[in-house]
């Protein structure tokens, strides 16, 4: 198939049939297509002269000795951009499992205290438990005394 052009497209004659597209409808399609196939061939030269003007040119022989001094300069930055990375990154994760530490024993200490409190207010409520105990048998004594005594009355 040869290559499609903007020529080829508007010379290109079809065959008429008797149920047919409308050929003026067929003519006007493809006038759109030629006017985009024109817009983007004139874009894709426009694209090709900038990147000629932008891409420098490529020397003959491999990287001079300056090329090479640049060169091991930017990695040598990189390596220290990463040394210091990897090192703030050390640094802040020190810090990080230091607060939580921190924090972790902080919460312990001030739960250690509430089940402190707690224990001696349960042992206080036992004790006051005992002593209600040690009253309540000794009035139902008391009364089962009268009782015994009354019982001579009845």
């Amino acid at each position: 198939m040869a290559k499609i052009t903007v020529d080829l497209i508007t010379s290109k004659e079809f065959s008429l049939e008797n149920r047919g597209y409308d050929r003026r409808e067929v003519d006007s399609f493809l006038d759109d297509i030629c006017e985009e196939m024109e817009r983007m061939e004139e874009e894709i030269k426009d694209l090709r002269q900038k990147t000629t003007v932008v891409r420098p040119a490529e020397p003959a022989e491999g990287p001079s000795a300056k090329d090479e001094s640049s060169f091991r300069e930017i990695l040598e930055m990189a390596q220290k951009v990463k040394e210091e990375t990897i090192r703030k990154a050390r640094e802040d994760a020190e810090a990080i499992r230091t607060k939580a530490e921190n924090e972790a024993s902080e919460r312990l200490d001030g739960l250690s205290a509430e089940k402190a409190a707690a224990e001696k207010e349960v042992a206080e409520l036992r004790e006051v438990a005992k002593e209600y105990r040690r009253r309540f048998e000794a009035l139902l004594q008391a009364q089962q005394e009268a009782l015994e005594k009354a019982s001579d009355l009845f």
